[in-house]
């Protein structure tokens, strides 16, 4: 055997066990920027919510999870029990425009407590951040819109769109306005946060439209909308990046 031939096999044996022993060894766990441990292995929905606490005589179900649902956020409950949610696919996305975000309905059909019927009610969104059902349409924030959508065919998708007021801010995209909710009084509710700087004006094609009409600059504010008349109001300001309202019996938001 030439000396050649003999440095060669050297060569491929010194690699094959070089590469042997690299791959014996234990991988390191990736810590994440300012964490001290790695995170736990990917669960499943149901594995999810068995981990989870609940106070005594409550307990946590799977109604609908991925790939039925893809980051979904926010949601109501209609008069028929179904859900409507938003999904964000294109999250953290600031430029304005049509988006591939999207509504979503979702039906228990069997009455199992289990979302077995899901149809895409609207699309071209950019980060839809609020949602209510009401007065015979859909109503959702996807600045720098608020829109009432609806579906006048009944075959579940939308066909009729109307911008009610626009205006809201994109500058940050976790303080978008969300969190539309029924009030007490029957205005739809809404919130904005901080720093998504706003200058908030009726649409053309709103009623309540005049052309030299100033607006509303808003930070972090509550706003309402009358769901007849479509006047937008400021109702209070203040707090920081608010999500999520709720009503008690004495009419307290």
């Amino acid at each position: 055997m030439s000396q050649a031939v003999r440095f060669a096999l050297a060569v491929v044996v010194g690699l094959h066990l070089s590469l042997n022993l690299f791959a014996q060894e234990p991988k390191k766990p990736l810590i994440p920027h300012a964490q001290d441990k790695p995170p736990n292995d990917p669960r499943s929905p149901a594995e999810a919510a068995k981990m989870m606490t609940v106070p005594e005589g409550f307990a946590v179900e799977v109604v609908a999870a991925e790939p039925d649902i893809v980051n979904p956020v926010a949601m109501a409950i209609d008069e028929r029990g179904r859900f409507w949610i938003t999904e964000s696919l294109e999250y953290p996305r600031k430029s304005p425009g049509p988006g591939q975000d999207r509504v979503k309905i979702l039906e228990d059909t069997d009455g199992d407590g289990k979302m077995d019927k899901f149809t895409v009610f609207m699309e071209g969104l950019n980060i839809p951040s609020g949602i209510a059902v009401g007065h015979g349409g859909v109503w959702v924030a996807n600045s720098p819109d608020i829109l009432f959508v609806q579906d006048t065919d009944g075959d579940g998708k939308a066909d009729k769109q109307e911008v009610v007021v626009t205006g809201f801010g994109r500058a940050d995209t976790h303080e978008l306005p969300n969190s539309l909710t029924w009030g007490p009084d029957g205005w739809l509710y809404g919130l904005n946060g901080v720093f998504n700087h706003s200058h908030v004006k009726y649409s053309e094609t709103n009623p309540n439209y005049k052309a030299d009409h100033k607006g509303w600059p808003i930070t972090c504010a509550m706003f309402r909308i009358h769901p007849r008349t479509r006047e937008f109001q400021v109702f209070c300001e203040g707090t920081s990046n608010p999500w999520g309202i709720a009503f008690n019996d004495e009419g307290e938001a």
